[in-house]
């Protein structure tokens, strides 16, 4: 069990449950998370959809929450002070950066090994990303909340916990590990489910990317009235990926919204089509992770725009 475990108040006793429910709790060994995701075969993993994902994190959400009260969550959450995400990914007055930790997907089964997400995290900052994304999904996606809270104390821009948030527990938690933002998918919550969960964010004083996919879950997401929203470029059940998705949204989100294009940005040429096109900021995950030196891929990607 790993020190942050202590820190955090976890109730040792849950940690045999917990290891067999889920990859993604924190204090389970990088090779668990890796066996559990990775020992899939590829033709499986393609075929997972959002739903399933949605199931397993109700019931990841409940056996971490009987591991670590929500009140040891909120006495660690309220004493950190959150770096400014949304700021970092708007105000710059170029094409801003998101680049992303992602061990694995889905839909690409193993992306990189990754033996320290703090050196990784240090080559993007270095090479120009404005804010960082971290996958905390074990499962799924190989992540952990330790590659996030690793990640943030070796650098100082700001860092997103990427999850499938349902429960306001995943926010304080995110908070206590010290995120600086959440994202909100709106296509798993309902209008209800997602302005407490925005509320909360900001109640915190963190930074939340509201992510859509269709005009419809955009004119949702524009209820709650975001600094920032993030149109995935990747269709969550088929995982096919077209930029152009963002560019035939873009003249529905008002002058107001600042948009970060997400998934599949994989060359100048797209990320300057999409700057031309009224995004403010990219989110580059895959492309970099696959790259040999991704900090030089993410100098790359923006190598274009002036």
């Amino acid at each position: 069990i790993s020190i942050n475990a202590h820190l955090l108040g976890v109730d040792t006793e849950n940690v045999s449950m917990i290891m067999l429910l889920s990859a993604r709790v924190a204090f389970i060994p990088r090779p668990a998370a890796s066996i559990i995701c990775l020992a899939r075969s590829h033709k499986a993993e393609v075929a997972v959809i959002l739903d399933d994902i949605v199931a397993w994190k109700r019931t990841e959400v409940e056996a971490r929450r009987k591991a670590t009260p929500l009140a040891r969550l909120e006495e660690n959450a309220r004493s950190h002070v959150p770096r400014a995400f949304e700021a970092s990914l708007i105000d710059q007055g170029r094409l801003s950066v998101l680049a992303e930790i992602k061990r694995a997907s889905p839909s690409a089964g193993l992306i990189r090994e990754v033996a320290d997400a703090g050196e990784l995290a240090v080559s993007m900052a270095l090479a120009g990303a404005d804010a960082l994304s971290v996958l905390t999904d074990g499962k799924y996606f190989a992540g952990s909340l330790e590659d996030m809270a690793a990640a943030r104390r070796a650098i100082e821009i700001p860092v997103l916990e990427k999850d499938f948030v349902i429960d306001e527990y995943q926010v304080w938690e995110a908070a206590a590990w010290g995120a600086d933002a959440v994202l909100l998918i709106v296509r798993v919550l309902d209008d209800a489910r997602m302005k407490d969960l925005y509320q909360l964010a900001k109640g915190l004083s963190m930074g939340c990317l509201v992510e859509v996919h269709t005009r419809q879950e955009l004119d949702r997401a524009l209820l709650l009235e975001p600094r920032l929203v993030g149109i995935n470029n990747r269709d969550l059940t088929t995982f096919t990926v077209d930029i152009a998705t963002t560019l035939e949204m873009m003249p529905a989100v008002p002058e107001t919204v600042s948009v970060v294009s997400q998934s599949g940005i994989s060359t100048p040429e797209e990320a300057l089509r999409l700057f031309e096109a009224g995004v403010r900021a990219i989110q580059v995950g895959e492309s970099l992770m696959r790259a040999k030196d991704p900090g030089a891929k993410l100098s790359e990607l923006v190598s274009l725009i002036h």
